[in-house]
């Protein structure tokens, strides 16, 4: 066998082995469990998009029905519930799992590590008489890293501030706000928000910052003195499938270079 095909064998068996070994890993037997699909963990709160390292709150609630000795209930009426939870992404999960006797609602805490696109799968477990019947369901997020602006907040007036409002604006649409209280005349804080470009076209936006020194409660927000204002412009991303074309042309015209590059070498040779 030529060096290249028993190289070619090796590797293909290689590459066998580590998906067996990665598909026996994700089987999890479940003990007295019956994978039952009309069990439904449902997401009743909580984003589908969300800052890396920020915690989000999930609100899930475990619905459907399931059959014990041929009787139909419904996962309300259940003995009692259980849910896991998993993460595609490096994230931290508070709780990972979670047991109930009295409720099917479970609230999970999800900081999520990594920048991207990835999946929660939310397992649910429904108990009756001492059977347990389970299903889950897949969920689909993105993280991105926060863009951050600082400001230096003052109380220019001559008395103490309870409250004051402070809002961050692109293009006059209010994105964020942060509430400083009890601040003395001329005191000064230094806060920062947190913004996403997240849904901005290519183009220049205007950001300000704007610090409400007598909030109303009638009203959202009263744009009582600015802080800033500067621009800032989102350029317009290359698609995935374009640098995927660069790629793949780059790799094809140097595999022809190659095929070229030996022919050139095997005419070369010398006959004898």
């Amino acid at each position: 066998m030529r060096k290249e095909y028993r190289f070619l064998v090796i590797l293909l068996a290689l590459l066998l082995l580590t998906s067996s070994l990665f598909v026996a890993t994700m089987v999890q037997p479940i003990e007295a469990a019956t994978r039952d699909n009309r069990i439904d963990p449902r997401i009743i709160e909580g984003p589908e998009e969300f800052f890396s390292n920020e915690t989000v709150t999930y609100v899930i609630e475990i619905r459907g029905a399931f059959r014990v000795d041929g009787e139909m209930f419904r996962a309300s009426e259940a003995d009692n519930w259980t849910l896991r939870t998993e993460s595609s992404l490096e994230a931290t999960i508070d709780p990972p799992e979670a047991e109930s006797s009295s409720s099917n609602v479970f609230e999970v805490n999800v900081t999520v590590h990594e920048e991207g696109e990835g999946i929660l799968t939310f397992t649910a477990f429904c108990g009756k008489n001492g059977q347990v019947s389970y299903s889950e369901r897949e969920f689909s997020f993105r993280t991105e890293k926060p863009e951050k602006t600082s400001v230096t907040i003052r109380n220019p007036t001559n008395t103490h501030v309870e409250e004051m409002k402070v809002g961050l604006f692109i293009d006059g649409e209010l994105k964020t706000t942060q509430t400083i209280t009890d601040m003395e005349p001329g005191e000064e804080r230094r806060i920062t928000f947190e913004w996403s470009k997240r849904g901005l076209s290519s183009g220049e936006y205007t950001l300000e910052i704007w610090a409400d020194y007598e909030p109303d409660e009638d009203t959202e927000f009263n744009q009582q003195a600015m802080i800033i204002s500067r621009t800032f412009k989102v350029e317009e991303e290359t698609s995935a499938l374009v640098y995927a074309g660069i790629i793949i042309a780059v790799i094809a015209v140097s595999f022809f270079v190659l095929l070229w590059y030996k022919s050139r070498k095997r005419k070369r040779r010398r006959p004898w």
